[in-house]
């Protein structure tokens, strides 16, 4: 079953999928309505083709009992998880807004507060996880979310594990960005290697950029495991020395140098905070609690550049190459700074995965790297293709892809807009392949432009990434030159960039009331507008040959325009009869004939009324009357 069809399902009796929000590999992301609580959720779904595979069952229903452990305002809340015939699924809290990694694209490097503003909720929630003996083991910007009302969130616990069964891991799990290097060596973790992935974070929020980059993962997990992050200030010279201090010592190259969990990264970060809006120049000494009074103190000072970290590689005896790193022993063991020495530490796990690497890279023709599943493919051309129709394409390369949704001007609804990597980049075969696919163009809200002149409403809407359409001038109440309404002022969303049509004001129609006709039709006339025909009427207020009103033809009018004017006939008058005399309903239907508002005033029943004569009248016979005016007649004296 492919997923379009599940648009307006209701799945387990109880959610309504109203649209797709993103898709990876192993599952999509819908927004649905939950009809009982009457609420919107996020409903994550495994891919049918995956249903029937129960390690992917197990992974997902995993994910779903792990996080439902956890309960924190700065988590993703899970609600339900269930089956409704072949579809697995996993209801989870929606939280509308964008993602880190949308944020860091479109507004990094971000400032020093704004950064620890956003990484201080994530480490709540991470510690919160920590607390409950949960690793999260895939923390990237992708799984951040930023809402619309401020709150920031972590989800996706789908590499979570307990911490207790983590010592040993088996594989390479997580994004490589961000694994930590006992993560790419040994295959190891502990809540280290979540705050080694917060460090990275919080990087890449000050510089914009990954501590480390390549083109292919291998590259990219051996530097994580043999080059310690940079400070981000070699990046970026306006970062405070106090946040170069926070990113190495979260990423310290061995867990033993890191912050122990995430709570106690959090409490640093409250601190940095802290003092950065109390303008101290603080080191970590006043970070990192325990810190005796003999051990070294290495300090950041003004000017002061970062001593690198040597590496070195021998050619064992054997020809293969051992990767080894020499570390000078340090008095502060903490410190991200500590000089490089002479206690050559050798990494039994890097020598067994990057000499295999290195050897069979130079090999240049080895099958891995062949024909077999790590050989190298060129990305295809994908742009401008559906989903469906690119996925046999991409068969042969990966099953690891994951669809990022983007909102795209150019790119219709439902086509893909791009590959990462790119079309006719090398690819090696069961890395992870993103796909990004467009939602058509961002759809927004107008700004506010009525009474605006429309120089000021030019400058608010390219403010908000639209340009003024075409202008048209009618006559409105509004003040002459601003505008009165424009495309998309009724609150209707608009797709950015579309130009917006504003209507402009040529102040109100022409004043006529008690004019005499022939000055009325040159003051109209003067206007641009023309006098198409004169219609009269009577009026009570404005005496008879004078102009009453306009009335335009088409609605709105503009010059050039066609009008109505009206001219007073005068109140409209009638003569009061001579009904006394009369039965009382000969003078009823008599008086109400001319359109006065008859009131009766008898004692007999109403049967009568064609025997009983009218003796008084409210009105003599003779007096002008105004139409509908009250006359009272009776048959008493």
């Amino acid at each position: 079953m492919s997923d379009g069809p599940l648009v307006g399902r209701v799945i387990g009796g109880r959610y309504r999928i109203e649209r797709l929000i993103a898709s990876g590999g192993m599952a999509s992301v819908y927004l649905a309505e939950d009809l009982r609580l009457e609420r919107n959720v996020a409903l994550k779904i495994i891919h049918a083709h995956l249903a029937d595979n129960a390690s992917f069952r197990n992974k997902f229903i995993r994910e779903a009992r792990i996080a439902a452990k956890l309960s924190h305002p700065n988590l993703v809340n899970i609600f339900d998880q269930g089956e409704d015939a072949n579809l697995i699924y996993l209801a989870m809290e929606y939280v509308p807004g964008i993602t880190l990694r949308q944020a860091i694209d479109q507004h990094a490097p971000l400032e020093a507060t704004r950064a620890l503003d956003i990484i201080e909720p994530i480490l709540a929630g991470l510690a919160a996880a920590h607390t409950a003996g949960i690793l999260h083991r895939d923390l990237k910007p992708e799984n951040v979310f930023l809402s619309d009302f401020g709150a920031v969130k972590l989800g996706d616990f789908g590499l979570a594990r307990s911490i207790s069964n983590q010592t040993q891991t088996g594989s390479l799990i997580g994004t490589v960005a961000y694994l930590s290097p006992e993560l790419v060596t040994r295959g190891e973790a502990d809540a280290r290697s979540d705050v080694y992935a917060a460090g990275i974070l919080l990087f890449e929020m000050l510089t914009g950029r990954q501590p480390f980059l390549g083109e292919q993962a291998v590259q990219v997990a051996f530097q994580h495991a043999n080059h310690q992050v940079p400070a981000p200030s070699s990046l970026q010279d306006s970062i405070p020395s106090l946040l170069d201090e926070l990113v190495l010592w979260a990423t310290a190259r061995e867990p033993q140098h890191r912050p122990a969990d995430a709570a106690a990264f959090l409490s640093a970060v409250r601190q940095a905070k802290l003092d950065l809006n109390q303008n101290k120049t603080m080191t970590m000494d006043t970070l990192r609690p325990g810190r005796s009074a003999d051990q070294t103190r290495v300090l950041l000072t003004e000017g002061q550049e970062l001593q690198p970290v040597i590496q070195s590689a021998e050619i064992g005896a054997a020809g293969q190459t051992e990767i080894l790193t020499e570390l000078e022993t340090s008095q502060a063991p903490w410190s991200p700074l500590e000089q490089l020495g002479q206690n050559r530490k050798k990494r039994a796990g890097a020598i067994a995965f990057f000499s295999v690497i290195v050897l069979l890279l130079g090999l240049g023709s080895g099958w891995w790297f062949g024909a077999g599943p790590g050989g190298f493919a060129t990305v295809p051309e994908l742009t401008n293709r559906k989903l469906a129709a690119a996925t046999p394409a991409i068969a042969g390369l990966t099953e690891n892809f994951r669809v990022i949704n983007e909102f795209s001007g150019s790119v219709g609804d439902g086509y893909i807009i791009r590959t990462q990597p790119a079309a006719g980049q090398f690819f090696l075969k069961g890395s992870n392949l993103v796909i990004i696919v467009s939602k058509g163009p961002r759809m927004s809200l107008v700004p506010p432009l009525r009474g605006l002149d429309v120089k000021t409403a030019t400058s608010r809407l390219a403010k908000s990434n639209f340009s003024v359409g075409a202008i048209a001038e009618y006559f409105n109440e509004a003040k002459a030159g601003t505008v009165f309404d424009f495309l998309g002022s009724n609150l209707q969303r608009v797709a950015e960039s579309t130009p917006i049509s504003l209507k402009k004001s040529l102040g109100p129609l022409p004043a006529v009331t008690g004019l005499n006709q022939a000055t009325a039709i040159n003051n109209i006339q003067s206007q641009g507008l023309t006098v198409l025909t004169v219609e009269s009427e009577f009026s009570d207020t404005v005496a008879s040959g004078l102009a009453l009103r306009l009335t335009p033809q088409t609605e709105p009018i503009g010059k050039g325009g066609k009008v109505t004017l009206w001219v007073s006939k005068g109140p409209n008058l009638v003569i009061m009869p001579n009904v006394v005399g009369e039965t009382l309903s000969a003078a009823q239907s008599l008086l109400e004939s001319l359109q006065l508002t008859v009131k009766v005033n008898t004692d007999q029943l109403r049967q009568n009324w064609g025997i009983v004569k009218v003796r008084s009248v409210s009105a003599n016979a003779g007096t002008k009357l105004r139409v509908h005016d009250t006359v009272v007649i009776s048959n008493l004296r």
